[in-house]
């Protein structure tokens, strides 16, 4: 019986959350009796369990089997610009314990790295059996080297070699990934993206990024920089971006964008509820809850900024589906969170004019039910991930 049989169906059975027997030999062109061999010897190390029955296309309800939850627990930390999230899962990435922290980044690199180590000391002394950290950030990370060449809009975070540090201090295995593409592992596991093997997490927060799954797998590009959404151009006449581009979706779409067309409103004196108490100055107050609060009481203003931010999305929409011809999209971050319909809407109307018509056919965008802890839950399940293989000697 040969161990990367072994591992392939343990990696199987890892991917889908839970898989019976007969998708496996499917999935793997092995015989039935050979799977079920592999099967046993899994469950003999104590690697595999069975747990509910499924039904099958000839009434029989499958058995199906699962990791051993046990197995191994993770941590796994978002870093962002204004809370660090960090989470404890089992092997199955169901959330053991849950905790959100401010990250403080104006108090310089010195402190975010004292507060990383402090909280995954306190999960790991927490829990006896971490067996491994996932790290997500949304700075420009240098993957086979684990360090961190800058993060925008953070001062101080150049060249930080963030994965030797976290695996020297704890002394455990360390992944560290863009937390777009957290996001999305987390989606493809637990959410929209949950058997679709073709699909597209767009991130839409302060600024934009994507995560392209194909064939079940994140696509990352020849340099590992796929999915930069957010800078691709809608207008090439248009603003500079901070890319040093011009025309960007993110100049339009993001958040960012979102504030600053309600700022410069404003500030040319608009009619709002969201308007300053002496003319002229600045709402330091705005946010895009603020601004989602105000169009759903009526003020047209918010919802014609929210309306232009998701005709501009839908554009750019439209020319992912043309290209990639994904089975669906979903949508994450504070934006469409928080906005909903206030994006959503405009999005499919833009969307739909653009969008290859037999593309448009049976495609669907919908927002992630996943909560803000998403991006941690998908760096520990791809430390989990990581570390399968050794589990099987």
């Amino acid at each position: 019986m040969r161990r990367d049989d072994l591992l392939l169906i343990l990696e199987r059975i890892f991917d889908q959350s839970e898989a019976s027997r007969t998708e496996l030999a499917e999935q793997t062109k092995f015989a039935p009796s050979y799977v079920s061999a592999l099967v046993s010897e899994l469950r003999r190390r104590g690697l595999v369990e069975e747990g509910d029955r499924s039904p099958s296309r000839a009434g029989r309800r499958r058995v199906l089997l699962h990791i051993t939850p046990d197995l191994g627990h993770f941590v796994g930390i978002r870093i962002g610009r204004a809370n660090t999230r960090i989470v404890v899962t089992d092997f199955l990435g169901r959330t053991l314990s849950v905790k959100r922290v401010e990250t403080e980044t104006s108090r310089g690199e010195r402190h975010v790295l004292d507060l990383i180590d402090r909280e995954i000391s306190a999960a790991i002394e927490n829990d006896g059996v971490v067996k491994g950290i996932g790290i997500a950030m949304s700075g420009v990370i240098d993957h086979n080297s684990g360090t961190v060449l800058f993060w925008p809009k953070v001062a101080g975070w150049n060249d930080i070699p963030l994965r030797k540090m976290i695996e020297a201090k704890h002394k455990l295995p360390v992944v560290l990934e863009d937390s777009v593409r957290t996001m999305a592992l987390a989606e493809a596991k637990f959410g929209g993206g949950n058997g679709r093997k073709d699909f597209v997490y767009i991130v839409v927060s302060m600024g934009i990024g994507a995560a392209i799954f194909i064939d079940n797998r994140l696509y990352l590009g020849a340099k590992d920089l796929a999915g930069e959404f957010g800078h691709t151009t809608i207008d090439q006449h248009g603003e500079l971006c901070s890319c040093g581009n011009r025309g960007c979706l993110e100049v339009y779409a993001s958040g960012s964008a979102i504030l600053k067309a309600v700022n410069d409103g404003l500030q040319h004196g608009v009619h709002s509820s969201l308007a300053p108490a002496n003319p002229g100055e600045v709402n330091n107050r705005v946010s895009i809850e603020a601004i989602v609060q105000a169009a759903r009481t009526g003020d047209q203003f918010a919802r014609t900024v929210l309306w232009e931010a998701g005709l501009h999305l839908g554009t750019g929409i439209a020319s992912i589906v043309n290209l990639l011809n994904p089975e669906t999209i979903v949508l994450g971050g504070e934006v469409p969170r928080a906005a909903k319909n206030y994006l959503l809407r405009p999005l499919l109307h833009s969307f739909r004019a653009r969008a290859f018509h037999r593309s448009v056919q049976d495609f669907k965008i919908s927002i992630s039910r996943l909560g803000g802890e998403a991006g941690a839950i998908g760096a520990a399940v791809q430390i989990a991930s990581k570390l399968l293989p050794t589990f099987v000697k």
